[in-house]
């Protein structure tokens, strides 16, 4: 079993991220964008050579994807309505993803046999994601399927987060009555204070 290790923030980027292996070295580069129907996220060996991507076939609450190896189609996985404990088929390999979307800890299986670990390692400088995978002939789709895990887990972390707010109450003095004002009041008093 190998290591490979990935950059949380680089996958957040849309840019080119660098997956490199236990020893610091370059392995795989990831490369490509997703959030629109048939966006495509490739995995390169750093030779060039194209070894796996991950397309993405529909949009909306449960999104699906379709996993390709040396431009072959090998399976599809789709989002499932699921609380805390996630469990994902990708269909065509006869893997189960199980795992948390919050910890960031993911188990892949073929069976009863163990396919990968997906495990988020630090969060220093955006984040890391260790990826412990069985043969080198399933890295580069672990490494699909850590992105698409990782998309997942951006998401629903960003809906928890509450709306910024335009207008911040302050200390009043005691009996003090705080005005609220409306954004077309607002800027309509801006305009007379210039005058």
């Amino acid at each position: 079993m190998r290591k490979l290790y990935l950059n949380q923030a680089a996958l957040s980027a849309k840019a080119t991220t660098v997956i490199r292996d236990a020893d610091n070295e370059s392995r795989y580069l990831l490369v490509g964008k997703w959030g629109l129907r048939a966006d495509v996220l490739s995995v390169y060996t750093i030779s060039g050579a194209l070894e796996a991507e991950v397309k993405q076939e529909t949009l909306g609450l449960l999104p699906k994807f379709r996993l390709l190896y040396h431009r072959q189609m090998v399976g599809r996985v789709s989002k499932t309505l699921g609380v805390i404990r996630e469990v994902l088929f990708v269909r065509g390999l006869n893997w189960v993803i199980m795992g948390n979307i919050n910890s960031g800890h993911f188990s892949i299986t073929h069976g009863r046999e163990s396919v990968a670990s997906i495990d988020r390692v630090s969060q220093s400088g955006g984040g890391t994601i260790e990826l412990t995978v069985d043969q080198e002939d399933h890295e580069a789709l672990v490494i699909c399927l850590a992105s698409i895990l990782d998309r997942w887990g951006k998401k629903s972390q960003g809906s928890a987060i509450p709306a910024k707010q335009i207008w911040a109450p302050h200390a009043l003095p005691t009996g003090g009555v705080t005005p609220f004002i409306g954004e077309s009041k607002r800027s309509n008093l801006e305009d007379h204070s210039q005058d």
